[in-house]
Order: C-alpha cells, then sequence, then structure tokens
C-alpha cells in the first residue's frame, strides 16, 4: 500500500477515530524501523503502485484491516483498567501478572499495562480461576488480546460471555472453552 492511499483511508475516519488510527501507524512505523527484519518482511508486502490492477483494492483492504485491528485495540482499551483505576501499585498488578494471576494488555503508544475489567469483582480482587483461563489461554497460543475478546463475546448458545460464567463460578467451563479456542490451529 502506497503512503498516499494509507493517507486517504486514515482521512476517511471519523474525526473521534483519526488521532487513535495515526498514533496506531506511527506505533507500527516505530517497531519497523527498530526491528530490521520485520522491516524487511513489511518491505515485500508492499508494492509499487502500478504492479498490479488490483493494488487500489488490495490497499483498500489492508487499510480496512488497519481500522479492523484499530478497533479491536480501541474497543480493549474501553474495557480495561488501568493501576489507577483498580487503586493498587503497578508493581503489585506486574507481581499477579507475572504469576499469571492476571490477564494484561500492552496497548498500542501507551507504556502502562492495561487490565480487562472482567477478571475482576466488584470489590476490584481478581476473580477465582484466573490462573486457570491463562494457563488455558498459553497453551491454546492465544494472545492476551485474543482471550480478552473471546472472554467477552456472547457465546452462541444463550448469549452469556465466558466472562459472566466465570463471575459465577463456572470455572471449569470457561478453562475447557478456552482450551478448545484454538483446538484446530486456528
Amino acid at each position: 500500500m502506497s503512503f498516499k492511499t494509507l493517507e486517504r483511508e486514515v482521512a476517511r475516519l471519523p474525526e473521534s477515530d483519526r488521532q487513535g488510527a495515526e498514533e496506531a501507524i506511527t506505533a507500527v512505523g516505530t517497531v519497523l524501523m527498530r526491528d530490521t527484519s520485520a522491516l524487511m518482511d513489511a518491505a515485500r508486502l508492499v508494492r509499487s503502485e502500478g504492479d498490479d490492477a488490483d493494488s487500489p483494492s488490495q490497499a483498500e483492504q489492508e487499510a480496512r484491516n488497519l481500522r479492523r485491528v484499530f478497533a479491536l485495540w480501541h474497543r480493549a482499551a474501553e474495557e480495561s483498567l488501568t493501576a489507577e483505576d483498580l487503586g493498587v501499585s503497578r508493581q503489585q498488578l506486574k507481581h499477579l501478572r507475572d504469576a499469571g494471576r492476571l490477564v494484561a494488555l500492552r496497548l498500542p503508544l501507551r507504556r502502562e499495562f492495561v487490565y480487562p475489567a472482567w477478571q475482576f469483582s466488584a470489590t476490584g480482587e481478581p476473580l477465582e480461576g484466573i490462573s486457570e483461563v491463562t494457563r488455558a489461554a498459553e497453551e491454546a497460543r492465544l494472545s492476551p488480546l485474543a482471550l480478552h475478546l473471546l472472554m467477552v463475546s456472547p457465546a452462541a448458545e444463550d448469549g452469556t460471555a465466558p466472562a459472566d460464567w466465570l463471575a459465577s463460578g463456572k470455572r471449569d467451563y470457561v478453562v475447557q472453552l478456552v482450551a478448545a479456542s484454538n483446538a484446530h490451529g486456528s
């Protein structure tokens, strides 16, 4: 995708999303500049204009995909809490995170981790079973973002999200669901 195409696609975004998209693009560019192999991979994906009659549609698809990824991260940020929100130190959260007792997300362009709200009780304590859920997610090779999205997505059978099942004490069921989420290598 050419830089001009990317600029046009970002300019089409609603004003409320434009700054976030620009920040996400800057973050990706920053990572690419630090990682030579990633930069080379990205360079292979970019075609010069006129290489292919389908370039505009490919560029538009890539821009739509970028918007989707940005929207997922934006949603995750809205559904998460910071150390300040939780009223605990970052060190205490790091200890819980390192022990697998909390799910943490590092959002693009943010230094600190955020913690999906679904894993906390109304009093701010981590729910029982988070360790088992994080272990199942690791074994299923789910990223923290993928785990978060799975936990807040309503299940087909009754419209209840796995996070709600976990909060109601159905830990074993949620662990099985998470473990099976990548059973087919998807």
